[in-house]
C-alpha cells in the first residue's frame, strides 16, 4: 500500500475526529451520548470484531514468545516509570501508570483494522494478549494499590471481577478457544459464514463511533499542562524504542509476518489503558486533571503515531 492509497484511508478517521470535536464543542453530541456510544462500542461491535477475528486464527507456537515478550515490556515500562517518579521527584503516585498498558480496545483495534479491514484484527490480537493479560494480573490491583492501600489478593480480586465482566476479553478467550479447537476448518461452510458474515455487519459501526469518541474528548489547549505534555510524549517515546527493540530480538528472529509487526508498533503509540480512571480510589482533584489530560494529550499523540506508523510503513 502506497502512500497516497494509505492517506486515502486515514483522512477519513480525521475527518470523523474532527467532526466529534466539533458536534462536542457545540453542544450536539453530550456527555451522555458518548457514554452510550462506548457501551455499544466495548459490548457490542468491538467484541463481534474481536471474536469474529479470533476464531479464525491458527495458533503458532511462536505466539507464545510474543505474548511473553508484550507482557515483559508492559511490567518494564511500569517500573521504569517509578524509577523516573522517584529521580524527578514527581508526586502524582498515578504517573508510573501512564507510562505503561495500551488503549487497545478503543483505540488499538478500530484504527487498525481502519486501515488493514476487519479480517486482519487477529493480527492485532496476537499482540494484544500479553498487554491484556499485565492490565488484569498486574496494571489494575496496583492502580487500586496505590489509591486504596488494598494489595495483593484484594486489588486481584477486583481485577478478576472486571475482567470476568468484560466483553472484549470473554470476545479474546472464546475466540481463541474456538481458534484452538479448529473451528476455522469450517469457515467454508453456510453455518460458519453466515454466522461470520453476522459479526462483520455488528462490526462495522466502530470505527466511525470511536472516531467520534476520540474528537469529543480531546482537549486541544495544552496551557499550564506541562507535566501532561511531557508524561505523554515521554511514554510515546519509551513505547516506540521498546516496539523497535522487541521487533529485531523476537519478531524477525521468530519470521513474524509483516501485519503483526505493524500491529506491535499501532499498539504501542497507544495512550495508556482508558480504565486507569475508573480505578483511581478517593484521587484528589490533581491526580484526576493530571490523568485525564494525560490522556487526552497521548489520544492526540496516538492519533500522530498511528498514522506515522502507516506512512512509514513501520
Amino acid at each position: 500500500m502506497n502512500t497516497f492509497e494509505m492517506l486515502i484511508k486515514v483522512i477519513p478517521m480525521l475527518v470523523t475526529i474532527a467532526l466529534g470535536y466539533v458536534l462536542a464543542r457545540k453542544g450536539v453530541l453530550k456527555e451522555s451520548m458518548v457514554d452510550g456510544f462506548k457501551q455499544i462500542i466495548v459490548n457490542v461491535t468491538l467484541p463481534a470484531s474481536i471474536f469474529s477475528a479470533f476464531i479464525k486464527i491458527r495458533f503458532e507456537a511462536s505466539y507464545v514468545l510474543i505474548i511473553i515478550s508484550v507482557f515483559a515490556a508492559c511490567v518494564l515500562l511500569l517500573f521504569i516509570g517509578r524509577l523516573i517518579a522517584r529521580i524527578f521527584s514527581i508526586k502524582s503516585r498515578y504517573f508510573p501508570f501512564l507510562l505503561t498498558g495500551f488503549e487497545s480496545g478503543m483505540m488499538g483495534y478500530p484504527l487498525y483494522t481502519m486501515i488493514f479491514g476487519a479480517a486482519a484484527t487477529a493480527n492485532f490480537g496476537v499482540v494484544d494478549i500479553g498487554q491484556e493479560l499485565f492490565i488484569f494480573l498486574m496494571f489494575v490491583p496496583m492502580v487500586i494499590g496505590a489509591g486504596s492501600g488494598e494489595k495483593g489478593s484484594s486489588g486481584m480480586k477486583a481485577s478478576l471481577r472486571t475482567a470476568s465482566k468484560s466483553p472484549p476479553v470473554w470476545a479474546i478467550l472464546l475466540g481463541l478457544a474456538c481458534s484452538l479447537a479448529g473451528l476455522w476448518a469450517y469457515q467454508d461452510t453456510a453455518v460458519f459464514r453466515t454466522f461470520d458474515s453476522i459479526l462483520a455487519f455488528m462490526s462495522v459501526p466502530t470505527a466511525f463511533l470511536i472516531c467520534l469518541v476520540i474528537g469529543s474528548g480531546l482537549k486541544l489547549s495544552i496551557r499550564n499542562m506541562r507535566l501532561e505534555l511531557v508524561t505523554a510524549v515521554l511514554k510515546l517515546g519509551l513505547a516506540v524504542v521498546f516496539a523497535l527493540v522487541l521487533r529485531s530480538t523476537v519478531f524477525v528472529p521468530l519470521g513474524v509476518a509483516a501485519p503483526v509487526a505493524t500491529a506491535l508498533f499501532v499498539m504501542l503509540v497507544l495512550p495508556a489503558p482508558f480504565v486507569l480512571p475508573v480505578f483511581m480510589r478517593d484521587p484528589s482533584r490533581e491526580d484526576v486533571n493530571f490523568v485525564s489530560n494525560t490522556l487526552s494529550i497521548g489520544s492526540i499523540l496516538g492519533i500522530i503515531g498511528f498514522i506515522a506508523v502507516m506512512l512509514l510503513g513501520l
